[in-house]
């Protein structure tokens, strides 16, 4: 009786498991074609930048690495298309050939298709197995949390369309966010812990032991294990990150023109594009500094977090004021460790999932919220906006964790094990929620702007 008991429950648990899975799977979906549908025909097949595929092939490549995954990889069923196997896969399809594609009703037809697949598949299998695809769901997750890094990236390319050619309507917006046209987020207080021997709008981290990386039941990529401990020096990390208000203070003081400030492949990177603020920023007639947000141009709010900045510029601005970047490693361990418990936090405010009262993610307000407002998403140390608001650059190059071991495949991590990406932490305004945990990991080139990327520093104790 027991051994039947027992295996109700398993089943009761695994369809429970398979019905949330489920609904962030249509949420999910549903945000993607609410972000296409934010633009017309020709912005959603044509390359905004060159270093970024259209809007709607990102479209397309949700669909087909969702079919190849999921269908062909872990069922073993054919290609749904051929023709779109080789359009939406990056290793086979160069960025300039990626403008001609199909219609758009013609890239939703197909995801409709290969998703009534899915779920079919969905409802057939079992989690408890030993093929590594379908264990404890492993596969369903990958590709919905690929679907979530996409709509991100959907997100800062419809930040460069023009404010007055996107749509705006009700039907755009999610229910209870914080439109263009809303009054803004509401402020609260700023006040945080701060340790007495901390300098100003710094905390202490003390020295001692930390677990870095992943080591939990949930899901997460291979570049996040293995979890292994790591042990760091006293070290001072900065409450929030760099406001506009403090960076506006680094380019008055000349920071742009400053030599000794920038290392020599920064200087020439900023010199050749002549570089002088932050993307999307602009110094109008009358010496006021605007920026360009998602549904208008708009006076420079100067508690906001700096956005658009490179690495480089990053660094320049830390060697400015007399701080760094601070490590990976720092990072993580200001945002998640818990001395008193000796453990690691999931989220900087413990284990709990994002909540709207303790981050700014998901698009919930089309852009950054000031600095400080959400208290309680603060870490054990006293950090805050460590999660959401702006991805944070780290002095870190990208690298795999001691025993790293690529998997499902190469391409996700390894290849770019290349020593020339540094690695953000925290996610941004536009992150979507399971990706705020701290252990994850984002990397680009330290010259890249594009990516709602900003930074706070630290220093040594």
């Amino acid at each position: 009786m027991r051994l039947t008991a027992a295996s109700g429950n398993i089943r009761a648990m695994m369809s429970s498991n398979k019905s949330a899975l489920k609904a962030s799977f249509l949420e999910a979906r549903e945000d993607t074609l609410r972000l296409a549908a934010m633009v017309d025909d020709r912005d959603l097949s044509r390359s905004l930048h060159k270093e970024f595929s259209p809007l709607g092939w990102h479209i397309g490549h949700i669909g087909m690495f969702e079919a190849l995954w999921v269908l062909q990889q872990t069922k073993g069923d054919p290609s749904l298309s051929k023709e779109y196997d080789f359009l939406f896969d990056p290793t086979q399809s160069p960025k300039p050939e990626r403008v001609n594609l199909p219609v758009r009703e013609k890239i939703l037809d197909y995801l409709r298709s290969e998703r009534q697949n899915v779920f079919e598949f969905l409802d057939s299998v079992s989690f408890e197995t030993d093929n590594p695809l379908l264990k404890d769901g492993f596969i369903f997750h990958m590709v919905l949390e690929h679907e979530y890094q996409h709509q991100e990236t959907m997100t800062l390319l419809l930040q460069m369309i023009d404010p007055a050619k996107k749509k705006k309507s009700k039907e755009i917006h999610k229910t209870g966010e914080a439109t263009s046209n809303s009054t803004e987020a509401p402020q609260r207080s700023r006040m945080a812990a701060r340790s007495s021997d901390a300098p100003e709008g710094m905390v202490l981290v003390p020295a001692g032991p930390f677990l870095l990386g992943s080591g939990g039941p949930h899901f997460v990529y291979d570049n996040e294990k293995l979890q292994h401990q790591v042990v760091l020096k006293d070290f001072f990390i900065d409450i929030h990150p760099v406001s506009n208000g403090a960076f506006l203070r680094f380019i008055m003081e000349g920071g742009y023109q400053e030599r000794s400030l920038w290392m020599e492949e920064g200087w020439n990177w900023k010199e050749e594009r002549n570089i002088t603020s932050p993307r999307d920023w602009m110094n109008g007639t009358d010496r006021r500094w605007f920026t360009k947000e998602m549904f208008r141009l708009k006076e420079l709010q100067p508690d906001r977090p700096v956005v658009g900045v490179s690495w480089y510029e990053a660094t320049a601005y830390g060697n400015l004021v007399g701080k760094r970047l601070p490590t990976e490693a720092e990072w993580e361990k200001a945002a998640s460790w818990d001395s008193q418990s000796n453990c690691k936090r999931r989220y900087p405010w413990g284990n709990k999932p994002p909540s709207k009262d303790r981050s700014n993610f998901g698009g919930a307000y089309w852009g950054t919220t000031p600095v400080g407002m959400f208290l309680d998403g603060k870490s054990p140390y006293g950090c805050l906006d460590v999660a959401g608001n702006v991805w944070e650059w780290t002095t870190t190059v990208f690298q795999g964790y001691p025993g790293f071991k690529a998997f499902p495949y190469r391409g996700y991590s390894e290849e770019w094990f290349d020593g020339k990406h540094k690695v953000l932490r925290g996610g941004s305004w536009a992150t979507r929620g399971p990706l705020l945990r701290s252990s994850l990991r984002n990397w680009y080139h330290p010259f890249v702007r594009e990516i709602f990327a900003g930074f706070r520093c630290a220093k040594d104790a």
